[in-house]
Formats: C-alpha cells, structure tokens, sequence
C-alpha cells in the first residue's frame, strides 16, 4: 500500500505539473468578477442574465488590469471601449461561481470565474503606443542589468541597552533646645541634626540595530530571456549590458551582494558608460528568492520571489527616475524547489518588464 500510495501521488504532481505549462505558455490567467443588473421580472429571463454575465467578464478584466499597477489601468482605460465591445477575444472562457436574486432592490448578480488571455490583452494596449509607430531605426535603445539573489548569511545584533539612575539629595537641619536644672542653678543647651533626603528617578534607552544580510549573486538566463522578450515585444530595441563597455557589472554585483542598492560611485559610472554607448536608458534591479513552501491548494513547492527595479533616463546632464517597479512578490510552482525557484523568477521577470514598458507606454517613451 505505501508504494502505490507513492505511486499515485507522484503521478498527481506531475500531472498538475504538466496542467500548468500550457496556461503559463499562452499566460492564460484567472480572475473573479460580479455582475449585477436590474430585474423587473420575477424570475430573470435570458435577456437579464446575460447583460449580467457581460458585466461580470468587464469586472474580471477591470480586476485582473487592477493588480497589474497604474500604468496598465491608464493604458486599458484608454481602449476601454474597443476591449469591452469584443469582450470575447480577451476572456476565453468562464465558470458561473454564483448567483442571487434580490426581490426587494429587484436586482439579479452573477459571480464568476474568468480565463483571460493577458497576451492577447497587453498586445491591445501596446497598440499606438508611442514607441510603435516610430521607425525602428529611431526607436530607444535600453540595456537592463538584473541579478537573482538568495541569502548566503543574516548576522543579528543583540539590543544595546543603556541604564540611567539620577539621585536627588537634599539636606536639611534640626535645632532643638532643651533645658535643665540644677540645684542651684538653670542651665539650657542647643542640639542641632542633620536628616539627608534621596530621591531616585530610573530611565534608560534600547538601541537596535538592523540585521546585516549579505547576498549570493547569480546571473540567471531565464531573467534575461524573459524581459528581452518582453521589451522587444513592446517594440523597445534592447542591448545586452555585457556588451555595453565600462557598466562596472563586477561593482554592480558587489554592491547588491551587501545592499539594496548601488553606491552612487558605482551609479554614476554605469550611467556614464551608457550614455557613452549612445544608450538613453539603463534598467536595473534585482529579485530575491525567498524559502520554499507547500502550495496549499495543488500540494507542489512554491517559491516566492521580491523584484525590484528601476529605470534611468541617462540622457542629461543628471540621470532621473522615469520608471519603477516594486517591492512586489511573485510566485512559482514545482515538483521540487529547482522548478518552482525557476518558474517564480521567470513571473517576477516577466511581471516586471511588462510594468516597466507599460509606464514606458504611458510616457510616450519612443
């Protein structure tokens, strides 16, 4: 019983292993959405219920678009009416999850379950895009250098503790006289004590010190296939930066080895080499690969990954921000945590580049 108990659940992960490479082939993705309508009747009638499923594939898009970032929900908005007239080129298919009569508002929702094609969605939104209708010998030119990373080593601090006791002493005196008699004579004499007074008031402070984290860098061929891909798609003509003489790639690595962030030396050095290279933008960043766990619903390892990054337009005199991404997380499934760390850096890559060209878009970037 054990081997064959073995046996079935190896074959339920590779199946839905293997149920999952088509969706994310043809980047089919799911998302939630209601649609309520008025209903004069007292059972809804065929009209009233598909009014109410085009609007629950409308809220489907609209929330799948809301947590893409700003920049897609500005594009979609601009070809809102064109998607929402052929609702059905985007979403391919839906399951009824739902549904609720309200006789008192006269009202009849629907809730579903949609399958968007996300492919097929950014290419409509790419379309007039700035970058696009310029000749390709005219387009930008961005190189990006991005690194995976993964903690090597976390050193802690121990909270620095500081103690404070203030005394507060008074002194004070006592005169008490007193008076004797003699059998001839009357005799007074003074005493004088002193009594002395403490107060005591305690406070103190705790100094913490953030943990020092030092990074493994790797260069992953995945992270580079996916957003070339992506940017190119985008119509964006893209340099691999190791072509790009004097990026200081070896600083680079060394300075998101200890940091999230470049030194301005190392900064100003790789804008510099860029625009030398007649290059106007410079993409970098870095995703961080977080701990295996168990994805609840499908039983396969999931890896979470942090992206970051940003874009730089390096044509003036002073480099500036046009562009930036995270901190976000993606996950990614697998049978074991190779496959799953491979899958989440090549969403995290993905998801990323797509942001950055949509704002690009935005900003009629050529």
């Amino acid at each position: 019983m054990p081997l064959i108990s073995s046996f079935l659940r190896a074959l339920l992960v590779l199946f839905l292993t293997l149920s999952l490479l088509p969706l994310a082939a043809a980047q089919i993705v799911s998302a939630r959405g209601t649609g309520t309508v008025e209903n004069g009747f007292f059972t809804p009638n065929a009209t009233v219920r598909e009014n109410a499923v085009q609007r629950a594939l409308v809220n489907a898009l609209e929330n799948h678009v809301a947590e893409q970032g700003k920049a897609k929900q500005s594009l979609f908005e601009r070809h809102r009416a064109e998607i929402t007239a052929n609702i059905g080129r985007y979403v391919l298919q839906y399951v009824k999850l739902s549904e609720h009569e309200d006789s008192t508002a006269k009202t009849y929702t629907i809730n579903i379950r949609a399958e968007i094609d996300a492919t097929r969605l950014q290419a409509k939104l790419d379309e007039g895009a700035a970058v696009a209708v310029t000749p390709a010998e005219a387009r930008s030119i961005l190189t990006f250098v991005f690194y995976a990373r993964a903690q090597d080593s976390v050193q802690e601090f121990d909270d620095k503790v500081h103690k404070r006791a203030d005394l507060d002493t008074r002194y004070g005196q006592d005169t008490q006289e007193s008076e004797s008699m003699g059998r001839h004579s009357i005799g007074t004499r003074d005493r004088k004590e002193t009594s002395v007074s403490v107060a005591t008031t305690t406070g103190g402070s705790r100094i913490r010190k953030s943990d020092r984290i030092s990074w493994k860098i790797s260069s992953v061929a995945e992270i580079n296939t996916e957003m070339t891909g992506i940017f190119s798609a985008a119509n964006y003509e893209v340099v691999d930066a190791e072509y790009v003489d004097g990026i200081p790639l070896d600083r680079i690595r060394k300075d998101f080895s200890t940091g999230n962030d470049l030194s301005a030396p190392v900064l100003r050095n790789a804008a510099s080499a860029v625009r030398m290279a007649d290059i106007p933008y410079l993409v970098y960043g870095t995703l961080d690969v977080g701990m295996n766990d168990r994805d609840p619903v499908s039983g396969l390892v999931r890896v979470y990954v942090t992206v970051t990054g940003k874009v730089l337009d390096v044509r003036g005199r002073f480099p500036k921000t046009v562009s930036s991404v995270g901190p976000v997380q993606y996950a990614g499934l697998g049978p074991d945590g190779s496959v799953a760390r491979v899958n989440a850096l090549k969403e995290a890559a993905t998801r990323a580049a797509v942001q950055i060209a949509n704002e690009l878009n935005l900003k009629a970037v050529r």
